[in-house]
């Protein structure tokens, strides 16, 4: 059931009607929390129990974290929920590819892999698990009493499957408080989330086919064309999972639940860590948390600084999936942040004035994150080796120049333009009264766009794979 589909357009419609025509807020929020379970059912009925048993123990590991007076026996129980959250994660996502690795090391030719499916979403629910129990541990959260409620903050259907990652600290007051439907809301909800439907269907999958097309054999097409397909896909990417984001944001205002910002216009910034400020911000910060203070962070001197920080990005990167290319994508990161660090600790801020520093950061920021898609959005090792050996004039004399992708590709770049120039509300929209004259155009351009030139295959969401 995907946001774009009627299935779900019918699903929402009914679950507004039914909270509408509930009294009780507790049996509001129990309809919603039977809503996100069949929701998740949808996509596959048996990982049902994977997704209540991860919320069964966050929320009991949580209790006896809160109610213990000894730090070593919470210790233990944050060790367990870890363990468990982790291990299911492991299991899953990972299991084939140790295998795979272990069979390389020892040259073992005929290997058998297990027949695993990846449940959709594991990734997002298991990282809102362990921030829980984390922060509880931590003592920067209250324990949540109610086990439906903590089972929705697990669960609620608009974030469940690709993000944003949510905190309890930022969801659970919110279901402490009255589900209550209101116009301003409904009005705002379906704003953005046809923002993320333009973003998704006219731009992300308008450039899929060719960019798949290109990527699929890299070595039949000419250096011009690949520099297109790489440029393509980082607009691709972008606007496939921020609009998906953009769509989950909205359907919860639809609900009266705010979930927080993901993306803040990745392709503006000028340094490496100022992109991972506004790329996927849930989980940056997520994993700056979690993981790089837990590590030591920069507490512990220059050269642990820098090992922390590239150990946070080589896992962030395995986070993305069991390939070596997401390592190799990470690591490139990390290393670009520790590059980053050292020039900011001799040349330090640049002065606003200073025009050549800040566009040279543009352009070279800019083509490092476009340039390290290519590992990301590759299959495999060679993959990817043949398409930087094409971008450096390696390839065919093939050119494959796609009218509608570089009609998109400037389309994209006038809207980051504008962004730059201040109509920074543009994706993020006010509420409007949509019978005036200006709004009603705005929808009515924006629905005529989405039935002229939306492709008649919908591609899948990049990001639930991950």
């Amino acid at each position: 059931m995907i946001f774009s589909s009627l299935e779900f357009f019918v699903f929402v419609v009914v679950l507004l009607i039914c909270i509408q025509f509930t009294q009780s807020d507790r049996l509001r929020k129990s309809i919603l929390l039977v809503a996100s379970y069949i929701f998740y059912a949808s996509w596959n009925p048996f990982f049902i129990p994977l997704l209540l048993g991860n919320g069964l123990v966050g929320y009991y590991a949580g209790k006896k974290i809160f109610h213990s007076t000894n730090d070593k026996e919470k210790r233990v129980y944050v060790a367990i929920s870890i363990a468990f959250c982790l291990g299911t994660l492991g299991y899953f996502k990972y299991a084939n590819f140790f295998i795979a690795n272990v069979a390389a090391i020892l040259g073992t030719e005929d290997t058998t892999f297990l027949n695993i499916i990846l449940p959709v979403g594991i990734s997002f629910f298991t990282f809102q698990t362990l921030s829980y129990v984390i922060d509880l541990y931590r003592g920067r959260i209250k324990l949540c009493e109610h086990l439906p409620t903590f089972l929705l903050y697990i669960a609620f259907f608009p974030q469940l499957v690709a993000g944003p990652i949510v905190r309890a600290s930022e969801f659970l007051p919110q279901l402490n408080r009255p589900v209550i439907l209101r116009k301003e809301n409904l009005i705002l909800g379906l704003q953005i989330f046809l923002a993320g439907l333009i973003q998704k269907h006219l731009i992300a999958d308008n450039l899929s086919g060719y960019v798949d097309s290109v990527f699929q054999n890299p070595q039949l097409y000419s250096s011009l064309t690949l520099w297109i397909a790489m440029f393509a896909y980082a607009m691709q990417i972008f606007c496939d999972f921020s609009g998906y984001t953009l769509m989950a944001i909205g359907c919860g205002r639809i609900f009266g639940f705010r979930l927080p910002t993901n993306f803040r216009m990745p392709y503006i910034s000028t340094s490496v860590t100022e992109f991972w400020r506004r790329w996927h911000i849930t989980l940056s910060f997520w994993l700056r948390d979690y993981l790089y203070i837990s590590l030591g962070g920069n507490r512990k001197g220059r050269i642990r600084t820098d090992i922390n920080l590239m150990l946070t990005m080589l896992l962030g990167g395995l986070w993305h999936g069991a390939s070596w290319n997401f390592v190799l994508w990470g690591g490139l990161h990390g290393g670009a942040l520790v590059a980053h660090k050292i020039f900011m600790q001799y040349f330090g801020e640049a002065d606003p004035r200073n025009m050549l520093r800040k566009w040279s950061g543009w352009i070279l920021t800019f083509l490092f994150v476009c340039l390290t898609w290519i590992p990301f959005r590759s299959t495999d090792f060679s993959t990817t080796v043949q398409y930087y050996s094409g971008l450096l004039g390696g390839g065919t004399d093939v050119h494959w120049l796609s009218p509608e992708v570089l009609v998109l590709l400037l389309i994209s770049a006038a809207w980051h333009i504008l962004y730059v120039r201040g109509a920074n509300t543009i994706f993020e929209l006010p509420t409007f009264d949509i019978f005036k004259p200006k709004p009603l155009l705005a929808l009515t351009g924006s629905l005529l766009l989405l039935l002229l030139f939306c492709p008649v295959g919908t591609s899948p969401f990049i990001y639930f794979q991950f």
